[in-house]
């Protein structure tokens, strides 16, 4: 009997500590979900301009580390959606949609942009930004342009990656041909291209080119203002202009006498310039990647040239965030659009753990001033001409089925161009069948909230 007494009394006292601890864990649990709140982020890895990268993930860490130790005392949280390739995610993050299970905030495909904001699935920023301090002056315009839809806010950027042309410089010297970059137009571009083109062996095929990755795009956006209006709903163009720039591409492409200028042509030293952007520039301008590749000859960034009505203008890759309209932490998910955007801490980190430029004016300025882009042994960047390649930067047209139109367009222009068609009626059939392609894009759905 006694020594049952006794085990009683052991378990007691074993108990009620733990039933103490239990219950003050208990009301730990409740104050810290009752203080903390939790936002989700949904990333992809990959990118629209391809480059690969590694530790896709890794500035995106940066961030969450850095914006939970600015909040801490409020208890802040950001839990990251990560897994879906670049490729995937727009068919995944759909899924989520219909399911109602899209995160707080979202990486955002531009061909998405549009249609998200037509829908009503991206919540309008305007409002929030107004009441913030955020300033537009701080970024890139045309950054910020790139998450506007209809005069609205609907997206801030985080990186930017421009694009350029570069040239073997090497290969110029040796023919002894020149840049003058004060007059750098289509003309001058063909004659070099010209020149640069050759068979050197005598066997009656070339084996050196003008251009590799040089298109339509480049051409059309470097002679003229815009292919679409700005509803997006028919063709803008100016058929003059369009019959320049064909007329420019028949040549070109007549230089090259049916042979394809692959992709790579250019490192093996056989092309004298090459499409470029700034993240492939990162990557095989610095060390150890550049004695990888281009490590025979010395080469150098310039703009594109440009045409008789217009000027030198190249696309601007950059990288979108935007909010459901569905959160429930709507102020939350703000903080952390606005942090990631233009905390200039976080800014600056951009570019060391990513190959895109910072959107914030002040951490582009700190970027240079520190001397960061040499210390790993990378080839000079000059800060005159990037910043002037932002400036006269162009973006994509963003609505949903522009990735299609655009496949179709680059088909008849090649067609044009390859089956020496007779150049108005071209542009006459092109402009009808962007004009057809359009109307079949104008239905949306809007988002049940």
């Amino acid at each position: 009997m006694a020594e049952a007494v006794r085990i009683k009394q052991l378990l007691l006292l074993f108990l009620v500590p733990l039933l103490i601890l239990v219950v003050v864990f208990a009301i730990g649990i409740g104050v810290y979900r009752q203080k903390t709140v939790v936002i989700e982020l949904s990333l992809y890895s990959g990118n629209s301009w391809g480059v690969p990268q590694n530790f896709a993930y890794a500035i995106y860490d940066k961030a969450v580390e850095l914006f939970e130790q600015k909040y801490a005392d409020k208890g802040y949280r950001i839990r990251l959606r990560t897994g879906m390739m670049y490729k995937d995610y727009s068919e995944w993050f759909a899924q989520q949609v219909l399911k109602g299970k899209e995160p707080d905030l979202f990486l955002i495909i531009e061909e998405d942009f549009t249609t998200f904001a037509a829908i009503g699935l991206l919540e309008k920023l305007d409002a929030y930004i107004e009441k913030s301090d955020l300033s537009e002056h701080d970024f890139f315009s045309n950054a910020l342009e790139a998450g506007q839809y209809q005069g609205s806010q609907y997206a801030l950027p985080i990186g930017i990656v421009p694009s350029f042309l570069i040239y073997n410089i090497d290969l110029l010297d040796s023919l002894g041909l020149s840049i003058d970059l004060d007059n750098w137009t289509w003309e001058q571009f063909y004659t070099l291209c010209s020149q640069i083109t050759a068979d050197l062996d005598g066997d009656g095929e070339l084996d050196r080119f003008g251009v590799e990755g040089y298109d339509w795009h480049q051409a059309f956006y470097t002679n003229d203002r815009a292919l679409f209006n700005e509803k997006s709903s028919q063709a803008e163009f100016t058929p003059q202009h369009m019959a320049e720039m064909i007329e420019f591409l028949k040549k070109m492409h007549a230089l090259n006498q049916g042979v394809v200028v692959r992709e790579g042509m250019f490192e093996e030293g056989i092309v004298g310039f090459k499409t470029f952007n700034l993240s492939e520039f990162r990557v095989y301008g610095s060390y150890p990647y550049r004695i990888l590749r281009y490590s025979d000859f010395d080469w150098k960034a310039i703009p594109f040239p440009h045409g008789p009505h217009g000027s030198s203008k190249s696309k601007l890759y950059t990288v979108q965030l935007g909010m459901s309209s569905r959160s429930k932490h709507k102020d939350v998910a703000f903080e952390f659009l606005r942090f990631i955007s233009s905390d200039q801490e976080f800014q600056y980190q951009i570019w060391e753990y990513s190959n895109m430029l910072p959107v914030n004016r002040e951490a582009f300025d700190r970027i240079y001033h520190s001397g960061i882009m040499q210390r790993d042994g990378m080839r000079p960047l000059d800060r005159e001409f990037i910043e002037s390649v932002i400036a006269n930067s162009y973006i994509d047209p963003d609505f949903k089925k522009y990735p299609v139109i655009d496949d179709y367009i680059t088909q008849r222009i090649f067609k044009i161009i390859a089956q020496d068609e007779d150049i108005p009626t071209g542009i006459v059939d092109l402009r009808q069948l962007i004009n057809d392609l359009l109307l079949e894009n104008t239905s949306v759905q809007s988002v049940n909230r």
